[in-house]
């Protein structure tokens, strides 16, 4: 893919990103229609309706282009040259709770043998107004408000001792028991743990040399997608549970991301 057909994939990233953005940050203040997918799996009304707004802009620009979502419709085509894998709102538990951490996520993936190539990103936090993209190959950034975009680049710490280590839960009782027990072996040696609670959002902060190091043991692609790509764009490293090579599921998957001085295997 050349260079102008990949700026219009972030540009069209950013326009939804930041436009959805503002719609969940509208709606933040306002009663909210809670329901449950699943157990410790929740959606709002606003989850839905910022998805729909996403969808239908993308469509008008890409009407071939396929999508992965977290909140279901089955009106969405799911194959295309390009699928774009969205979540609307990641940290839907601290919106519900207006606890102000959460985050939009869309990428444009190109489809794989083993699942999708991530090549232009944003994610977007409306309550900070600070706006992560990337192209594949043309590097990341970070716009704050209307400031001028600033190169992204991972931190230099290389050792645990000064490491600013992250995780968040999964809703499932056998991946938080492995991520206690990671959690113990690393963070009396680590220099401090923070779990923020939406997962995009924290590896958008690896990329922004925030956050060092961040695992999640049950992610799903709309989770990572937009992430990994500002990561890798940014000099930083994206692995498995066991320092392989990610192994795409939508039905969950064990993701480390880091500076790429410190070990990624976890296993």
């Amino acid at each position: 893919m050349d260079v102008a057909e990949l700026k219009e994939l972030r540009a069209v990233a950013v326009e939804t990103a930041v436009s959805a953005g503002k719609l969940a940050r509208e709606m933040w203040s306002k009663p909210r229609e809670i329901s449950f997918k699943g157990f410790r799996d929740l959606v709002t009304d606003a989850d839905v309706a910022t998805q729909a707004q996403i969808t239908q802009t993308i469509q008008r620009y890409f009407p071939n282009h396929g999508f992965l979502t977290e909140e279901d419709d089955s009106s969405l085509p799911t194959a295309g040259p390009i699928i774009w894998i969205i979540d609307p709102i990641d940290g839907t538990t601290n919106y519900s709770r207006q606890i102000p951490e959460f985050c939009v996520s869309i990428a444009a993936c190109q489809p794989t043998a083993n699942g999708y190539q991530p090549i232009a990103a944003a994610i977007y936090d409306p309550m900070r107004d600070e706006l992560f993209s990337a192209a594949q190959g043309q590097g990341a950034t970070l716009q704050i408000g209307s400031g001028s975009p600033q190169t992204l680049q991972v931190s230099q710490i290389d050792e645990l001792g000064q490491a600013v280590f992250a995780l968040d839960w999964s809703s499932a009782a056998d991946a938080r028991t492995t991520a206690l027990e990671i959690f113990n072996k690393f963070a009396e040696d680590s220099y401090t743990v923070r779990s923020i609670g939406t997962a995009a959002l924290a590896m958008a902060w690896v990329a922004a040399g925030r956050v060092d190091f961040y695992f999640n043991l049950r992610l799903r692609p709309w989770d990572v997608a937009a992430a990994m790509l500002l990561v890798q764009e940014s000099g930083g490293a994206v692995a498995g549970f066991d320092g392989g090579p990610l192994v795409w599921d939508v039905n969950g998957m064990a993701c480390v991301m880091g500076n790429g001085r410190l070990a990624l295997k976890l296993g």
